[in-house]
C-alpha cells in the first residue's frame, strides 16, 4: 500500500482509523499513536492481548473496517478492493463492498 499512498500515508490512515474506533472501544487509548510506524503494531498487539478474544475480535474488525472506508474515500472503492483482498476472507469481502 506503501508505493501507492507512501509510508507517511499509511500511518497516517493508522492513526486516524484508531481514533475514530475509539468511540466505540476507549481502551484502544492505550496504543500510542506516537510510535506507530508502518508494519510495527507492538503497541496495538499488546491491548488487544489484554482484552477477551470476542472484544479483541470485535475491535479489530472495527479498526480493519475503519481504514478500509478511509482508504476507500482516498483512493476508491475498486483499487482499495484489489489492495485489502487477501485482508477480507471469504463473505467478508462480498459484504465490504456491499458496505461501501
Amino acid at each position: 500500500m506503501a508505493p501507492i499512498i507512501g509510508q507517511r500515508g499509511v500511518v497516517a490512515l493508522c492513526k486516524r482509523s484508531l481514533y475514530l474506533t475509539r468511540a466505540d472501544y476507549p481502551w484502544l487509548a492505550a496504543v500510542d499513536e506516537g510510535e506507530l510506524k508502518p508494519d510495527e503494531f507492538t503497541t496495538l498487539q499488546t491491548a488487544l492481548s489484554q482484552q477477551t478474544s470476542a472484544n479483541a475480535a470485535a475491535a479489530n474488525e472495527a479498526l480493519l473496517r475503519t481504514f478500509c472506508d478511509l482508504l476507500t474515500h482516498l483512493i476508491g472503492a475498486s483499487l482499495t478492493d484489489r489492495l485489502l483482498r487477501s485482508v477480507w476472507a471469504g463473505s467478508s469481502s462480498d459484504q465490504v463492498t456491499q458496505d461501501i
